[in-house]
């Protein structure tokens, strides 16, 4: 079973913004979680934090990097 490694991405200011970077995942056709939301789920702009699995983190860094340039997020693998 592959390990798991977070993913955190800033910058995020609304809802619709947050659905963005789960459909980028959910394209990719990865199994992620989401974790949890700072300063909490209900107020933006937040940071989320997604457990993604190890063996697609590449993938995942690859389809972000478009999202944060189009859409101001600061993502990064913790």
């Amino acid at each position: 079973m592959p390990g798991e490694t977070m993913l955190r991405v800033a910058n995020v200011g609304d809802e619709a913004a947050l659905e963005r970077v789960r459909d980028v995942l959910d394209r990719l056709g990865v199994d992620y979680e989401h974790l949890r939301s700072e300063p909490d789920e209900d107020r933006f702009p937040q940071t989320a934090y997604f457990s993604v699995p190890d063996d697609a983190m590449e993938e995942v860094e690859r389809a972000l990097f478009g999202l944060c340039g189009e859409h101001g997020f600061d993502a990064e693998v913790l």
